[in-house]
C-alpha cells in the first residue's frame, strides 16, 4: 500500500490532519468527534420539532416511567441529558406507533410484530441485566 494513503491510526495523527485541512467538524473544538476538554462528545440538543414527533402525554408519561425505573432498579442513565431526552421521544413515539415502548436504539423490521414480544420493550433486557440505558 502506498504510504501517501495510509490512514492515520493516533487520536494525534487525525487531529493533526484535521488540522492541516481546515477542521470544520461538529464536535468541540471544530475537530468532528474528538471529545471535548471534559471528555464528552458534543450532542444535538433535542429541538421542539423533535418533541413534535411524538404526543405530549406519552412524552410525559415515558419521561416519568424513565426517571422512576431508573431510580427504583439502580439503573443508570445516559450521563447526557440530550441522550436521554432523544431516548425518551423515541419510547414515547412508538408508543403513539404501536402502543408499546420499543426500545429506540435498534432499527425494526417490522415494529408491530416486535411490539408483541418483550424483547425490547422498555426496560430492554439489556438495560435490566446491565443497569445502564444508553
Amino acid at each position: 500500500m502506498c504510504p501517501t494513503f495510509r490512514r492515520p491510526h493516533t487520536v494525534s495523527e487525525r487531529r493533526a490532519r484535521r488540522e492541516r485541512r481546515g477542521g470544520g467538524g461538529r464536535g468541540p473544538g471544530g475537530d468532528g468527534g474528538d471529545p471535548g476538554e471534559d471528555g464528552a462528545y458534543a450532542v444535538d440538543r433535542p429541538t421542539d420539532d423533535d418533541r413534535a414527533q411524538a404526543d405530549p402525554r406519552n412524552l410525559q408519561k415515558m419521561s416519568r416511567f424513565v426517571s422512576s425505573f431508573a431510580r427504583k432498579s439502580g439503573s443508570y442513565l445516559h450521563p447526557q441529558t440530550e441522550i436521554t431526552e432523544f431516548l425518551v421521544i423515541g419510547l414515547a413515539k412508538h408508543i403513539d406507533e404501536v402502543g408499546r415502548p420499543l426500545c429506540p436504539c435498534n432499527f425494526y423490521v417490522d415494529k408491530a410484530e416486535e411490539a408483541t414480544r418483550s424483547t425490547w420493550i422498555c426496560p430492554c433486557e439489556e438495560m435490566q441485566r446491565w443497569k445502564y440505558c444508553h
